[in-house]
């Protein structure tokens, strides 16, 4: 459905009647979806979050109707490109308008196993996953440990990121653990700049 919306918008010219209705119903089915996510709901009073949230959702429907062909559906979801840019801009940027001042936290190459954490980074999470299945460039598919070549980077990614135990994994292909675990740290170091580079096309 928001596929859908999204790429109707998108075949239309900027201000034109067809656009703004299909850019209208896009961003109430946004909203009325209840998968916007809620950053750092912990850290404030309900009442100060309440302000700087709305603020926040404010600003970032106003961008999305204003730059809708900066969406690409090939690098995700709707809801994955607009929690993003909720999380790791419009809330942030929210909460430095209500303090007078930057109060949060910006996007590190910690580790995947630290990122995949529920409610407030559950889109990083999600962003997280989409990159590694997507491999633009072909290059976490491409590195394997020697001699099992479907034990990959890829893979195994994905397996941690949906909270995989390296028990488990040694288990499933019959490897020792230091040896999968070695692996696969070694390419996360190896591929971390470029990991962060992909998530944070989204932003742009």
């Amino acid at each position: 459905m928001l596929q859908q919306l999204a790429s109707t918008a998108q075949q239309y010219p900027h201000m034109s009647q067809p656009r703004q209705l299909a850019l209208t119903k896009l961003v109430n089915t946004v909203v009325q979806s209840g998968r916007l996510c809620h950053p750092q709901r912990r850290q404030f009073s309900v009442n100060i979050y309440e302000e700087i949230y709305n603020e926040a959702v404010q600003e970032l429907l106003l961008y999305v109707c204003q730059n809708l062909d900066k969406y690409n559906s090939e690098r995700g979801s709707v809801m994955v490109w607009v929690n993003f840019l909720l999380q790791q801009r419009f809330f942030k940027d929210a909460v430095q308008k209500f303090f007078g001042q930057e109060n949060v936290t910006h996007i590190t190459d910690a580790h995947l196993d630290n990122l995949a954490i529920p409610e407030e980074a559950q889109d990083i999470t999600e962003i997280l996953m989409e990159c590694i299945k997507l491999d633009p460039e072909d290059i976490f598919k491409k590195e394997h440990l020697k001699e099992y070549p479907q034990v990959n980077f890829q893979v195994l990614a994905q397996k941690r990121i949906l909270g995989r135990s390296w028990k488990e994994i040694a288990a499933e292909y019959n490897i020792k653990i230091p040896t999968v675990s070695c692996f696969y740290y070694r390419s996360l170091n190896k591929f971390a700049n470029k990991i962060k580079t992909y998530c944070q096309d989204f932003a742009i």
